[in-house]
Parts: C-alpha cells; structure tokens; sequence
C-alpha cells in the first residue's frame, strides 16, 4: 500500500477522536542532535523556521508594549512625561514601524513557510538548506544592532536636527536594517525556489496548496521591492556620511525616515498581508469537510492582490507632495479591497453546502456535515476569517483615504490602515501556528488560551485602527503637532509644523485615543498569552495525531512532529490541490 493511500484514511474519518488517528511519540522520530550546536548546525527546515518564528514572537510582545507606551503618550499629550524628549518620542514611532514589518510580520510568515511550504509541496527540504539557516543568523544579528542602535541615540533620523554622535548610531542603524533586509531576501529566495523548483510529482502550479502559493507571490513581491529599501539605504548612508547636508538641519531631521516611510505606506503595506489570504484559503477548505469552491480563481486572486502591493514606486519623498493625487495610486488604492473581497466570498462559498446533492449520496470528505461546520468555531477557523476581515477593513480605509485625493495624506488614517493591515498578518500567523502546530513540532495547542489570545488581538487591532481612522476624519496627524516644533536651536521650524486638530473635536480625539490605548492593551495581553500557550505545549512525551484536523494536502501525510525528510516514501502522483482526498471521492465541481 503506498504511503498516500494509508494515510487517506484518516482523513475520511476527521471528527473521529484523535485517538483513534495513528499517534506517535516524539521521541520516536526525533534522532537530530540536541542542544546548542543542533541550533548553530542544523540544516532541517523544520528547526530552522522553529527558530524564525520564536525570533518573530519575541519581537513581535516588545513591538507591542513600544505601540501601548506610544499610546499611552499619545493620550497624555506630552512626549516630555514618558520619553524624556521629542526626539527619543520620534526613535521609537519609527521603530514600532518598521519593527513591525521588517522584525515581526515578515519574518513570521517566512519561519511558517519555512516549516510548511516544503512538506506541501512534497519536497524532503527547503531549497538551499544552509543559505535559509545563514539568513536566520544574518537576520537576528541584524536585528540585534538594529534595536542596540535605535533605542540608544540612533533610529531613522532625529526630529531637532543630528549631531555628529547621532550620526554614528543612525549609520549603525542604517547598516543593521540593512543586514535585515538581506536577510529577508536571502530567505524568500530559499522558499521561492522551494515551490518553483522542488514540487513533487504531478504538482503543477496551479495544484500547488494556496498557502504555499500565497508565500510564492508575497516572496516574488518582496525579492522585486525589498532591494528599492536596500538603495534607499545605501543613498541615506552616503548622503549621512557625507553631510552633514540636509540631515544636519532641523528642516531636513526626518528625511532619513521620510525616504523608508513608503515601507509602511500604500501600497506597498498590503505586501506584508498577502499570506493572509493564503491562510484563509487554506484553513477554510479544511474546516468545511471539502474540496474548495474554486481552488483556481483563488490562486488568481492571490496573484492580483500581490500585483497590487508592489509599492516600490510610490515613494512621497522622490514623488512630491501630490504623490498621492496620481491616477495610479488612486487605481491601487481602489482595488485593492476588491481580491480581498473576493477571497472571503470563495471561503463562504466552500463553507455552504451544495444545493440539489443528497447528502447521503456524498461522502463525509465532500460535503460539510454539522460537526464539520462546527470547526470553523476552532481557533484556526475563527482566526482566518477574522484575520480576512481585517484585512478587508484596511484595504477599506485604504480606498477611502485615496478617495480623499491627499486631504487624509497626512492623517492618522494613514496608522489605521498600517495597524489593521499589520495586526491582521500576526492574526494569520498566529492561526497558522495553531493550525500547523503538530507540524512545527509544538502538539495540539490549547483551545481556550487560542480563543482568548485571538479574542483579543483582533478587537484590540479593531479598536487601534478604527480610533486611528476616526481621528483622521476629525483632523488628527501622524504625529503629534509639538512633536514636529521643537528644534535644537529654539527657532520654529514652519516646514515641519502639522496641523492640530480643531478644538470643538478635541473632547472626541482624547476619547478615541483613550480607545487606541485600551486596545494597545489588549493586544499585549493577547499576545502575552498566545506565547505562553506555545511555550507550554510540545513537552517532550507529548503524543500527537498525524492529521488531528482532517487537512487534504500533504504536510499531513507525515507523521507529527514529521521525522528529518518529512515522508518515509515519495508522495503518489499528485492529481490535485488536495492529494489526501483524491482516493476518497472524485473531485468536486468547482475544484
């Protein structure tokens, strides 16, 4: 019996008890050398990506206490009180920001694809084992002198104007984001490759498993964008070193962070989310009980919404002043929403049973039963949709700020989409982790912390984004007014005044930023919680089921946590995007 066929079974069967699914030890698979120097040595995917996403969490808790102390302040009104100075106020808003994606929401996704895309797509390892372990390394020394060099007297600018002591530490951080970036690059290319190059037999493109699929085009958008940051870099440094030029006076203090704000910015933003559609789309299937609704149109979807992200070229500090009056950015801005729509339409559409088919003519893969629809209240199946949602709502926000046509430019809008967008990637990769977690090696993780974790990291998200987008409505800028009025010398720098907001709308801002804090807030406890719930589980002893959820593509033809190679055989030929249900029933319309 081949390996494909034996494994099926289990999948016919999902609501069983997990008992009754084969079970295996760690200890029985497991044969790798342990310790430090398996860290230093490995060259399994499964343990590099294991490091990427615990390097990913730990960064992700400090990201968010720096947004709630931000916050806080925001509430207060006065940097002076909590960071001792406009300026330190500054080095820490441009670190939330580009903390978040290039430390956090990048780097989770890439330690999920790491573990994941590989056993999707049949292969025995990542593609360059050794290059995916040096970006690791590449990445958290990067990341090590990025934070060093930021917190101190460095960052991305300095709102009063750089010293010469500041220069050094801005050059330092410019130099280890610029490590980080590299990093990134080095590692999307080493999962890129993996779904191009390393698929198994039968495996076309368009059978490929859509969260593998989604890590090929977010990969394909970074590899084409990332390398733009790099030059920004490389122009800033030079410009740095050899001024003090235009860095060196308080009119030009934040075009270091002027020229990355494009980063965080449309549209270039929505390229971080793109594999949260391939979480969504890979998650609901499995929920359902059935093959997807259309497993192609979702591919297109993905590929349209990762074309849209490309952002590389909308840069307000190259671009002008009207950068975001231009036909282009306004056409970006408009259908954006428009992929992410019609991915939550296809979810929906899998999850509702067929019309005019007995459902006792159907097997129990290929048609949704009450017990199946009742997973879609697990933790993975609540947290896809909710992830989509937000990311439905920021590519909302997004469409009616450019439909402003520059009036909301420089509002909090511009945070509401940036949060909703970014907080709906840690979403999906905190769904992916619960999903997939007998496959990362951690066992079945619990339920009730993953509800209450998510509970609170998506309404906290909510209530972020929605202040934010509120307050740009009532005048509110990116940054606080005297933030931007306080240079070294005494003088007032007019070029970097922003606008206040109207004091008959003062009462409602101080509410809606009261509502910031709180969510802040609870997206530290959320993910407070969700590192414990990981930390805690995966003891060694644990017994695991190979497939506990019934999931249809191959990482859950191998056993849990999988053994070094993944499969004790080659998959079968593979005839579709769903390999473990092809034995079972023929495939479905719309498949």
């Amino acid at each position: 019996m081949t390996m494909t066929d034996s494994l099926t079974a289990t999948v016919a069967e999902p609501q069983a008890d997990v008992t009754e699914a084969p079970l295996t030890a760690p200890s029985e698979v497991e044969s790798q050398p342990t310790g430090f120097f398996a860290v230093i040595s490995t060259t399994d995917h499964k343990r590099i990506g294991s490091l990427w996403l615990w390097s990913a969490m730990v960064f992700l808790v400090g990201m968010a206490l720096v947004s709630f102390v931000l916050r806080v302040e925001d509430l207060n009104g006065d940097p002076e009180n909590i960071f001792a100075g406009f300026n330190n106020y500054f080095q820490f808003f441009s670190l939330y920001r580009l903390g978040m994606v290039l430390l956090v929401v990048v780097p989770l996704f890439v330690g999920l694809a790491t573990v994941i895309v590989p056993m999707q797509v049949g292969a025995t390892n990542i593609a360059f084992p050794r290059a995916a372990h040096s970006a690791l390394w590449l990445f958290l020394i990067g990341a090590g002198i990025t934070l060093v060099s930021a917190v101190s007297v460095g960052g991305w600018g300095a709102i009063d104007g750089v010293s010469a002591g500041e220069a050094d530490a801005i050059a330092l951080t410019l130099v280890g984001t610029a490590l980080v970036i590299g990093s990134l690059l080095l590692a999307s290319v080493c999962i890129a490759t993996t779904v191009v190059a390393m698929r198994t037999a039968g495996m076309t493109l368009l059978r490929v498993p859509v969260f593998s699929w989604s890590m090929l085009v977010a990969c394909s958008v970074w590899l084409l964008t990332l390398p733009v940051a790099l030059g920004n870099l490389v122009l800033i440094y030079f410009d740095l070193r050899g001024g003090p030029g235009v860095f060196g006076i308080v009119e030009g203090s934040d075009a270091i962070f002027s020229q990355l704000v494009w980063l965080v910015d449309q549209p270039q933003i929505f390229a971080w989310a793109i594999p949260v559609l391939g979480v969504l789309g890979q998650i609901v299937p499995v929920v359902a009980k059935r093959r997807a609704f259309s497993h192609e149109l979702t591919l297109v979807l993905i590929g349209l919404f990762g074309l849209l992200a490309v952002g590389a070229w909308s840069q307000p500090w190259f671009g002008g002043a009207d950068y975001d009056e231009h036909l282009v950015y306004i056409g970006f801005g408009l259908f954006a929403a428009l992929p992410v729509l019609g991915s939550l339409g296809l979810a929906v559409a899998t999850l509702l049973p067929k019309r005019g088919t007995s459902s006792a003519t159907k097997s129990e893969a290929d048609s949704p039963t009450r017990a199946g629809l009742a997973e879609l209240f697990t933790v993975h199946g609540v947290g896809a949709f909710v992830a989509g949602l937000l990311l439905l709502a920021a590519a909302t926000a997004g469409l009616v700020r450019v439909l402003s046509l520059g009036v909301l430019g420089d509002r909090t809008t511009v945070t509401a989409v940036m949060n909703l967008v970014l907080f709906s990637s840690v979403l999906a990769g905190i769904v992916g982790i619960w999903f997939w977690a007998p496959k990362i090696g951690r066992g079945l993780l619990p339920v009730g912390l993953g509800h209450f974790g998510l509970a609170n990291v998506g309404i906290g998200a909510l209530l972020l984004g929605g202040a934010d987008f509120i307050n740009g409505f009532l005048g509110s800028t990116d940054l606080p007014a005297n933030v931007m009025v306080w240079p070294r010398d005494g003088s007032l720098a007019t070029s970097l005044l922003r606008e206040l907001p109207s004091t008959s709308y003062q009462t409602l801002v101080d509410g809606m930023n009261l509502l910031a804090v709180l969510g802040a807030f609870m997206i530290v406890v959320g993910l407070l919680v969700v590192v414990v719930a990981v930390a805690r589980s995966g003891r060694v002893g644990d017994v695991v089921a190979d497939n506990p959820f019934g999931g249809v593509t191959l990482e859950w033809a191998t056993s849990s946590p999988p053994p070094v190679g993944n499969f004790a055989e080659p998959p079968d030929r593979v005839i579709s995007e769903a390999p473990l249900l092809d034995s079972l029933d023929e495939p479905s319309e719309g498949s």
